[in-house]
């Protein structure tokens, strides 16, 4: 699914160079739940960025799927994320003007899936999250895990090769925070691979596998004991 080799980042400005990835090399296979963890400015959010194709490598090679996509365009990078990478963010990022069918309806569109299957897709999915009772809601009428639960099921209803989650339980509390994870845990189990990252080491325990960066490096990386 993922294999990157030798993979850095540096970012400059006129007075400063920044090293945030140095020489980063690993793999996800298909259907592996990885958790990435490290202290703050580790590097994590970078690796995230460029996994989901929001950024390219200084250096280095990034395969996706057998496809070498580090040094893409922008625009070939957009394309390339429709249908095969979904996402979830700590702040959930729904719309608050869309209702919790339309914010999750919304890659289907993007997808060009047409009117008549995107609706039937949509209901499966909340059910499946167990929201469906809350489809003609917004998203500020929700509790917080039921926002990251929409989230979740906007991530999954275009079915991506991949999920990309980015501290999914960060802005919870514990209850809501391990539905969320179950609900993850539930996911990898049917076949998605996802990549997390995460400062819980409760969440990382959901990990097949978990990955420890630190100044930019990979220091770890060990199989959790299932």
């Amino acid at each position: 699914m993922i294999k990157i080799e030798n993979l850095s980042k540096v970012f400059r400005t006129e007075e400063v160079e920044t090293v945030a990835l140095n020489g980063v090399s690993m793999t996800v296979s298909d259907g592996e739940f990885v958790a990435i963890m490290g202290p703050s400015g580790c590097g994590k959010s970078t690796l995230l960025n460029i996994l989901g194709l929001l950024d390219n490598p200084s250096s280095g090679q990034y395969f996706l799927a057998g496809q070498e996509v580090g040094h893409l365009r922008e625009s070939q990078r957009t394309r390339l994320r429709k249908g095969k990478i979904g996402f979830v963010f700590q702040s959930f990022n729904l719309i608050d003007e869309l209702t919790v069918e339309q914010n999750v309806e919304l890659p289907l569109k993007y997808q060009g899936v047409p009117a008549s299957q995107r609706r039937q897709r949509v209901l499966d999915i909340l059910r499946r999250m167990d929201i469906s009772h809350r489809a003609g809601h917004y998203p500020q009428q929700l509790s917080g895990g039921q926002q990251q639960r929409v989230a979740i099921a906007r991530a999954v209803v275009g079915k991506p090769l991949l999920i990309l989650a980015d501290e999914p339980t960060g802005n919870l509390d514990s209850k809501n925070g391990t539905e969320v994870m179950q609900l993850l845990s539930q996911l990898n189990a049917d076949g998605t691979t996802i990549v997390m990252v995460t400062h819980s080491q409760r969440d990382a325990t959901y990990a097949q596998r978990v990955v420890n960066l630190f100044d930019g490096q990979i220091v770890e990386s060990l199989a959790n004991r299932l």
